[in-house]
């Protein structure tokens, strides 16, 4: 610390002592200028690691006061306003200390800005910069969406980006780190630092952090990777585990009446323990467990904590917490992130986590200081779950984190970026190119790629008449230069970012109208007037239900149901689905050794109760199935056939265990390759865990495995996949991004189902593209994020080489590993809706269709004035209505192909502007042909034109406003250039 100011060290070890590892290592690199990656787990002192350099620069005046000097970004609001707090209490103790020695120190003001921030905030904001300022991946690209946001961050000199984490594998992490590259045309170069408690692999993570540096050698782009210095502390960090179930719970599993018992456990833990943290999978089951443990108590013990309660409500919680005014607080990964909640007893985690990372930054919420031992405990809820949670022990111990690896050039995103880019300014098209490719996730974007999103924004498929595919950026071909349209700056801001729009209800008090959550859209089409039910550890009765809001009043203790929300299902890891795999081909030799139990007492971290629990499971799972348990190297295919059962198919069940990235992919190609051999539809269904079918009786399943295989799988699953709601979905969602589906309006929820039909309209519409950039990206989507084709392709070679082996057995009832897929299968069957298996359409004759349509009355006559008003309208030639530019004009021009001289004329008259010695001259053209016209039209369309109505040039006149050859050549047709010249 020898760099820093003497009163700064001073305070520095009177409060801490001395500096943590990571806090030296970070600090050497830093005080050099240079880019850090900074790994460690938490409470380790990153977030210290991070800022106190700078605020020794800004004390100290070698950053001048006045700007904001320092960004810190983060994926969370609530993180946002703890990491405020945090900041503000150790620079009010150095204000101190500087007062105390006589010295004058510069006030350094800390400004959180969210799309909550009020507005006389952001203004006051502008004309008196903050210091620092700490904000969110989606604010950020908002205020460069902004002239006046791009000055207020001119100054920058370092941006610190914590939890990289959480973002670096999804398209947020995409838009953040485009922003941030944006930053360095407005502000020039800055230090880079990222935080991290769980992330790999480190060189690829410091790689997208760092981005490249453009050079030019005359038209010629260069690109030189930032180099980042990484600072792994990781080694530090001691973990107690232990994976427990109660006897008393343990008693009650043959009549699955567990829970009481589970819940007593959790009570007598919470009598014993200051505060308290659980942890669940699902934001359901967070508000299931947080009713049953208030249930029958005086006063209220645990609140639940999750994404879909109001940002008061969850900061009223964490500092209840942190007051000890609360014993404990069950959330989902809401709280996963370091939200400073105060020191914590206990941890507990309800289920096993999807993730070794997630497991682990759950667990590090306890011993959050620095050496502390951080100890958690893992309560498996069924059968599987014990399986889950027995290898998840060994992996947070070793701390083996799975890879997260960033995604590579998603379309929808860029076409986000070019928007906010060119809303207030004309940008080159080459060096948009250019520029693109600095950010990491578009190293390795084609100019193919990039081409095709300006035609799509530059309206290349709005020919098909679908308003979602109108032009949004203008293109001057004579400069080379886009700009956006007017209104674009609108649809960014109400984009929202990256983030899918679920459509959710606000749930809002009666009286007050305050906001106190949000419910799903289908929970709230299954409610009533009057219903009841718990959030947030309190029971609301519906008192009136509005197309954007569900008004409630508190109720009585007693509570009807729990809320649902759909998007809470989760794919399991590939990385850990392979360590529970591993697991159980160890537990398939060794469930009969009388040692067993002690090793899973000793080496999985097991309590008795939990080890007896999943011996049992096994021991069943053998038993019923009549056949070795299925590991990484076997597959167990189990028909379930009831002597009952009459129908003419057989339920069967795979037993893979790959998790979801890669049995939805495989069950997929299954059933394409099925439908492809046998000409008919293929019922699958896929889980984490297997996947179900229903295949006819005598069909050897073992031919399944022999259709599929590395070499067809991406042809099958390309094939299958345009037919899935799963793509549908993806569509939808990537659609919303790239703003070809926005939300009308900040103020109105656009229900979910609204927003599907408008996707399965857009998307019927561009099939017959075979280029359409949003398709593409969807395709890519799937391929690349959602599933793992890398390791489904090791496994399809492994049961090619016999690696993995196959068996199969016959049971009456689904075995205890298949009884989940079974539930899920036929909740699904239960709850679809009625599409036909078949869409080829309906035989029947039109007459006697016809004659089942009874005759209506005639349309009312609309009156002239009112046709004639619509009509200008239309045509753009009503004031107010009109073109505002000369650009907007030519755009308009494109769009209608041509038009008759006479509307052309009015257009000029109502926007009242002199089109004498305009450029707009030079790319227009007068079209006349026998008995037709005369037409303005644009000269880039022309051969469009022509083509569409079978129009010969020969036959035309032609009489430009002003010829310019440039602008001709711009056609790109060198023979109807040709024919062009010759007929001029």
């Amino acid at each position: 610390m020898q760099n820093f100011h003497p009163l700064i060290q001073n305070w520095f070890h009177q409060k801490f002592r001395h500096p943590t590892a990571v806090q030296q290592a970070a600090w050497a690199s830093i005080q050099k200028g240079e880019h850090v990656l900074i790994t460690a787990p938490t409470g380790s002192g990153k977030t210290m690691a991070a800022f106190l350099w700078s605020i020794n620069q800004l004390i100290t005046g070698i950053l001048e006061p006045g700007a904001v000097r320092v960004l810190y970004i983060s994926p969370l609001k609530a993180l946002n306003n703890d990491i405020r707090r945090n900041l503000r209490e150790p620079v009010k103790e150095l204000d101190h200390y500087f007062k105390e020695s006589g010295r004058k120190k510069i006030e350094i003001r800390i400004v959180v800005r969210s799309g909550d921030t009020p507005s006389s905030e952001r203004q006051y904001m502008l004309r008196h910069p903050p210091e620092i300022l700490i904000t969110t991946p989606e604010t950020l690209n908002n205020l460069l969406t902004s002239k006046n946001g791009r000055l207020l961050l001119s100054g920058l000199r370092t941006v610190i980006l914590d939890e990289i984490h959480a973002v670096l594998g999804n398209k947020r992490g995409t838009h953040l780190i485009t922003a941030v590259e944006r930053l360095t045309g407005h502000c020039g170069e800055f230090q880079r630092i990222a935080l991290s408690a769980t992330v790999k692999p480190l060189k690829r993570v410091a790689a997208f952090v760092g981005g490249f540096c453009l050079y030019r050698s005359g038209k010629k782009a260069f690109y030189q990777p930032r180099p980042v210095k990484i600072i792994n502390t990781l080694s530090e960090k001691k973990y107690d585990i232990r994976v427990d179930f109660p006897a008393e719970a343990y008693a009650q599993m043959i009549n699955n009446s567990w829970w009481p018992a589970l819940i007593a456990h959790f009570k007598k833990a919470l009598s014993r323990t200051e505060a308290a943290l659980f942890f669940a999978n699902s934001r359901r089951l967070t508000e299931k467990i947080t009713r049953l443990i208030n249930q029958d108590e005086d006063e209220i013990i645990a609140y639940a904590h999750h994404g879909s309660l109001s940002k008061e409500l969850r900061l009223s919680v964490e500092q209840k917490l942190k007051k000890g005014e609360l014993k404990s607080i069950v959330a989902t990964s809401s709280l996963e992130l370091g939200i400073d909640v105060g020191a914590l007893d206990m941890v507990g985690l309800v289920q096993t986590p999807m993730s070794v990372s997630s497991a682990v930054q759950r667990v590090g919420r306890a011993g959050h200081g620095v050496g502390e031992v951080s100890r958690g405990i893992i309560y498996p809820t069924f059968g599987l779950d014990f399986i889950c949670a027995a290898a998840m022990t060994q992996a947070i111990i070793k701390k083996d984190v799975e890879e997260i690896l960033p995604i590579e050039a998603p379309l929808d995103v860029l076409t986000q970026t070019i928007l906010s880019m060119t809303c207030h300014r004309e940008y080159p098209l080459d060096d948009l190119f250019a520029f693109i490719k600095t950010c990491y996730p578009y190293r390795n974007l084609t100019r193919k790629q990039f081409d095709l999103t300006i035609a799509m924004l530059t309206g290349r498929y709005a020919d098909i008449r679908i308003k979602e595919l109108a032009p949004k950026i203008s293109f001057d071909r004579l400069s080379g230069t886009i700009q956006a349209k007017k209104g674009t700056d609108f649809l960014l801001y109400m984009a929202g970012g990256t983030i899918t729009d679920r459509g959710y209800f606000n749930l809002r008090l009666e009286d007050a109208g305050l906001k106190i959550g949000e419910l799903d859209e289908e929970f709230v089409w299954e409610r009533a007037i009057g219903d009841r039910f718990a959030l947030g550890s309190q029971v609301w009765r519906v008192q009136k239900i509005t197309p954007n809001d569900v008004f409630v009043s508190p109720a009585s203790d007693k509570w009807d149901i729990i809320p649902f929300w759909k998007a809470d299902h989760l794919n399991r890891d590939t990385h850990f689905s392979e360590k529970m795999a591993l697991f159980l081909e160890h537990a398939d030799q060794s469930v009969k050794d009388d040692n067993f139990k002690n090793e899973l007492i000793q080496n999985h971290c097991m309590t008795p109760a939990a080890a007896e629990h999943l011996i049992d499971f096994l021991n069943l799972q053998k038993e019923k199935s009549r056949a070795h348990l299925p590991h990484r190297h076997h597959i167990l295919v189990e028909y379930i056939h009831s002597p009952s059962d009459r129908t003419d198919a057989v339920q069967v069940i795979l037993h893979t265990l790959w998790g979801g990235r890669l049995n939805r992919p495989f069950a997929l190609s299954l059933s394409a390759a099925w439908e492809k051999e046998q000409a008919a539809p293929l019922q699958v269904f896929a889980d984490n865990d297997g996947i179900g079918l229903m295949l006819p009786f005598r069909f050897n399943v073992l031919q399944l495995f022999e259709m599929v295989t590395p070499q067809n799988l991406e042809a099958l699953l390309t094939q299958k996949l345009e037919q899935t709601g799963f793509f549908g979905a993806l569509f939808r969602e990537n659609a919303g991004r790239a703003l070809l589906l926005p939300r009308q309006h900040f103020k109105k929820r656009m229900p979910l189902w609204l927003n599907r039909l408008r996707a399965k309209k857009l998307l019927k519409s561009v099939q017959t593209f075979d280029d359409f950039p949003i398709l593409l990206e969807t395709f890519r989507t799937c391929l690349q994020d959602e599933f793992d084709l890398n390791n489904l392709k090791l496994r399809l070679t492994e049961i090619q080489q016999k690696a993995i082996r196959i068996s199969e057995t016959v049971s009456i009832s689904a075995s205890p590993f298949a009884s989940g897929l079974v539930f899920r299968q036929t909740d699904q069957y239960m709850y679809r809706d009625d599409t036909p298996l078949a869409a080829n359409g309906v035989s029947l004759k039109k007459e006697y269709i016809k004659d089942l349509i009874a005759a209506s009355q005639l349309r009312p006559r609309l009156p002239a004035a009112l046709l004639t008003s619509f009509e200008k309208k239309v045509q753009r030639s009503l004031p107010g209505y009109a073109p505002q530019t000369e650009t907007e004009l030519l755009d308009w021009l494109k769009e209608r192909l041509m038009i008759p001289k006479s509307e052309w004329q009015a257009l000029l008259e109502v926007m009242e502007i002199s089109l004498e010695n305009s450029p707009i001259l030079s790319q227009v053209i007068t079209l006349t042909w026998p008995q037709c016209g005369p037409f303005i039209t644009p000269i880039e369309v022309l051969p469009k034109f022509c083509k569409a109505f079978s129009i010969s040039l020969k036959a035309c006149t032609l009489d430009p406003v002003f010829y310019d050859q440039n602008i001709l050549s711009k056609t790109k047709d060198i023979q109807f250039e040709k024919s062009v010249r010759q007929k001029i």
